[in-house]
């Protein structure tokens, strides 16, 4: 009986040697599954990640560039919800056009306020009944996207003192865009 670990006279050779030889074994089984079970929650995790982005790229883009809007049907009828919100936007969008014809004379000299003041002074009265113009475009097929594009104008010519008036023109053409053809 020698103190040597490799002498074959200390009788639990095989469950010793063999025992570590078996752990290590285990050692590779074990770490291969974590191995395995990390790449399957990665892959979990990007697909998640991808699944959102598309999903939020989808609602983006459209929103972004206005594609897939519906603008306001042609052959609706005046007294009708399609009708009466095509040819209120109309009206809503001279008045912000007309208004911001004179505003821009005063934004050069006067502060915010005055500013504010002269622009709501000129959009009446087509402005005064926005809110029966709003209530048939909540009606109207296509009237929500048409009413949100005439409320960006209507923002873009509050803060045209402050912009250049060109700036408006992609504006305007969104809210035409929502128009029938005939009213455009």
């Amino acid at each position: 009986m020698s103190d040597e670990p490799g002498d074959a006279d200390d009788g639990d050779d095989e469950s010793g040697a063999n025992g570590a030889a078996g752990d290590r074994g285990g050692d590779a089984t074990v770490a291969a599954a974590r191995l395995r079970g990390k790449r399957a929650a990665l892959g979990i995790v990007i697909v998640i990640s991808v699944a959102f982005i598309a999903a939020s790229t989808s609602q983006i883009i459209p929103a972004v560039f206005g594609v897939g809007f519906e603008p306001l049907p042609s052959a609706a009828a005046p007294d009708s919800p399609e009708g009466q919100c095509a040819t209120g936007i109309r009206a809503l969008a001279g008045a912000l056009d007309r208004a911001g014809g004179r505003l821009s004379s005063v934004a050069s000299a006067a502060d915010d306020g005055a500013t504010m003041a002269v622009l709501r002074s000129t959009l009446s009265p087509e402005w005064d009944r926005a809110d029966a113009v709003h209530a048939a475009c909540k009606r109207a097929v296509g009237g929500p996207s048409a009413w949100a594009a005439l409320q960006r104008l209507r923002v873009a010519e509050e803060q045209s003192g402050r912009l250049d008036r060109d700036a408006l023109t992609s504006v305007r053409r969104d809210v035409a865009a929502h128009l029938p053809a005939d009213l455009r």
